[in-house]
């Protein structure tokens, strides 16, 4: 089983799918001995939304990807040069790429069955902002294995998986260059030193005998490594299950705010069907005195 290829398949399918494949994975690795392949793959983390919505924008827009690479060393030599109208160009052409991207994002969400709200479209428009301004940022955002975005974690790339990974770091611009280093003087020419006198040459060291086999695994050992185990399997389910908690927690906020506000419409019409009663009333009891003083001048009329 190659790494590289369950995390492509982790990060480039589904995130509904991740917590179910990657157990698949690890229980293929144990199968065939490869516990700490098993290992690194069960640390694999599920990306965020934001960051997920990231990863699929990378991977099915390599020509804008190619375009905001392109657009950031753009950034980077007009930094460098103090050009002002290439700065002015740039961020141009920055703000717009910005929105073609979050606009993909958004395609992306609505293919998924998701709602980029404004809270995911800021973590989205950020991660991609950044990746102009830090070549660690880029080369980050462009593996399209991010597990969070900007926002959510400052040090974004210590999230990334092991394989391949640059080091951690996010900064507001690029890094300076190292200084070069200053050449050394050349050595003052001096009298020739007389060659040294030869010696007999050093006995080669006897060789180290080899090393013994290591000793077969004890049964303390074999039953740390199950409970190992059983801690990753116990781990994922939990995860899983924090997943489904947080996703019924969402269904009934929306739940709750759509009965509160249909609530609030009842109410409305409640308080607007009792001011109508009241008026009806009111006008009920105008019309009865108005009929009583009609009756009575007829009557008066008729006494007459």
């Amino acid at each position: 089983m190659d790494e590289h290829t369950v995390v492509d398949e982790l990060y480039a399918g589904s995130r509904d799918d991740f917590l179910p494949i990657r157990t698949e994975r690890v229980k293929q690795a144990r199968s065939a001995g490869e516990r700490e392949l098993a290992v690194r793959i069960a640390a694999l983390r599920k990306p965020t939304v934001g960051a997920w919505l990231v990863n699929q924008v990378v991977r099915r827009h390599p020509a804008r990807m190619a375009a905001l690479a392109e657009l950031a060393e753009r950034m980077r030599t007009a930094h460098q040069h103090g050009d002002g109208e290439q700065l002015r160009a740039a961020g141009r052409d920055r703000q717009a790429l910005l929105r073609d991207l979050t606009e993909l994002a958004r395609e992306v969400a609505t293919g998924a069955g998701l709602k980029l709200g404004l809270p995911v479209a800021d973590q989205v428009t950020t991660t991609f902002q950044t990746a102009l301004v830090d070549p660690a940022a880029l080369q980050a955002v462009l593996t399209g294995t991010l597990a969070v975005t900007v926002e959510q974690d400052a040090d974004l790339i210590g999230s990334l998986p092991d394989i391949d990974a640059p080091a951690p770091m996010w900064s507001a611009r690029p890094r300076p260059l190292p200084p070069e280093p200053k050449p050394k003087p050349a050595p003052a020419v001096s009298e020739p030193m007389p060659a040294p006198a030869l010696s007999e040459p050093e006995p080669l060291p006897e060789p180290e005998p080899a090393p013994p086999p290591p000793p077969p695994p004890s049964p303390e050992l074999i039953a740390a490594r199950e409970r190992e185990d059983d801690c990753v399997a116990a781990r994922e389910q939990a995860e899983a299950g924090l997943t489904a908690a947080q996703e019924r927690a969402n269904r009934t906020r929306q739940e709750a705010d759509e009965a509160r506000a249909r609530f609030n419409e009842t109410r409305q019409a409640h308080d607007a069907a009792l001011a109508a009663v009241a008026d009806a009333r009111s006008a009920l009891a105008a019309a009865e005195r108005a009929a009583r003083s009609a009756h009575q001048a007829v009557v008066a009329l008729r006494d007459q």
